[in-house]
């Protein structure tokens, strides 16, 4: 017979980035021969005892963890609506200046409206509308008119040409280019700052000439980006919220 005892710890780690919330489920088991901390996701982690260790050596071993527990919650992605996401700020990069995304419901029309400000994209969205859905189709639209347009920008700048171009809905990944000069962008660089959307662009412009990521790769991305390994340190720290806006949990 298995017998488990559980408690829980509620912690807040903020040693490597914002503030997070984790519940720590502490159990005694009889067949742990050992202290074992696993993470489950960006919220939960657990914290196996033996029965013959206390709870108040749980917390002491917890506590010394707390900075790999901070380091490894934040490897999960962050599960966020892209209604959550523009409620609380969230900004759209068309240019060197960013808009403000504002939602409003309307009933006198049965289509999507947008109005275009400065600093401000507004949608109108008919009462029967789901907001998720016409906030991902509409921006996917328009991501794949400006990153087909900055593309076409850069790689004449750069003087390099490339067969197709792909505006996708990646999960994990930014861009890519085949060996056969298809480059294909995550809609969702149009979220993050216009600099770092760029270096994107110039990264994948460069992998028509290196299909690599060697030293030469980069001294030659370094001459079409003379800060890219800045703004690449730049999208490994800002890019891990905004890659997984808009996917299904």
């Amino acid at each position: 017979m298995i017998s488990i005892m559980e408690r829980t710890e509620e912690m807040v780690l903020n040693e490597s980035g914002p503030c997070l919330k984790v519940t720590c489920v502490i159990r005694k088991s009889n067949r742990a021969r050992r202290i074992n901390l696993r993470v489950r996701s960006r919220d939960k982690a657990i914290l196996t005892l033996p029965r013959w260790t206390s709870y108040r050596e749980g917390y002491t071993f917890l506590k010394q963890q707390e900075s790999w527990l901070d380091k490894n919650v934040r490897k999960f992605p962050l599960i966020c609506s892209l209604v959550d996401y523009f409620s609380n700020g969230g900004r759209v990069w068309l240019s060197e200046n960013y808009h403000l995304l504002v939602c409003s419901s309307i009933s006198s029309s049965a289509r999507v409206i947008h109005e275009i400000s400065d600093d401000e994209i507004r949608l109108y969205l008919p009462g029967k509308k789901l907001p998720e859905e016409e906030i991902f189709s509409f921006l996917r639209g328009v991501a794949k008119k400006n990153l087909t347009e900055r593309l076409h920008f850069l790689s004449k700048e750069c003087g390099h040409k490339w067969s197709k171009v792909r505006i996708g809905n990646q999960k994990s990944r930014w861009g890519s280019c085949s060996a056969k000069g298809t480059i294909s962008l995550n809609w969702r660089l149009v979220l993050l700052p216009y600099e770092i959307g760029n270096y994107v662009i110039y990264h994948e412009l460069a992998h028509l000439i290196h299909l690599n990521h060697s030293a030469e790769f980069w001294s030659h991305l370094n001459d079409l980006c003379s800060n890219a390994k800045l703004l690449d340190k730049k999208l490994r720290k800002e890019g891990k919220s905004i890659i997984s806006l808009g996917h299904q949990p």
